[in-house]
């Protein structure tokens, strides 16, 4: 049986593909379960706690608002917040599962998204599918 890299790993893994990522992370509900970030980001999650806590709220957050639109607008793909020097994109999965990623303000994200997904066979369910 071949072995599923854990979302750490995954992580590491996405960051490989472009060096537009920054940062990449799993969240199941509010949680984050698997995070990597690429060297010239600082390392704000691994030093808070705290603040590893609200990103995953947050995430799950407004993943929640977006499925909220899906029935009058089709399933959301991602949601994404643009600062001043980068985006954060949080790609919905499954209902209590998102990617989340921190690219370049340059980067084009559809692509990047599109890459990643198809690289990693991830896989977006219905948020009307029933677990």
């Amino acid at each position: 049986m071949e072995k599923t890299p854990d979302d750490n790993e995954v992580c590491r893994q996405i960051l490989e593909l472009d060096t537009a990522v920054r940062v990449a992370a799993f969240i199941e509900e509010a949680e984050v379960t698997g995070y990597a970030e690429s060297a010239r980001t600082k390392n704000i999650l691994s030093q808070s706690s705290d603040l590893r806590k609200k990103i995953g709220f947050w995430v799950r957050m407004v993943t929640e608002m977006a499925r909220q639109t899906d029935q009058l607008f089709g399933s959301t793909e991602c949601i994404c917040v643009t600062h001043r020097g980068l985006k954060m994109v949080t790609v919905p999965l499954s209902p209590n599962r998102s990617l989340g990623l921190s690219l370049d303000r340059s980067a084009d994200t559809d692509y990047l998204i599109l890459k990643i997904m198809t690289k990693f066979d991830l896989v977006r369910e219905s948020s009307h599918t029933s677990k």
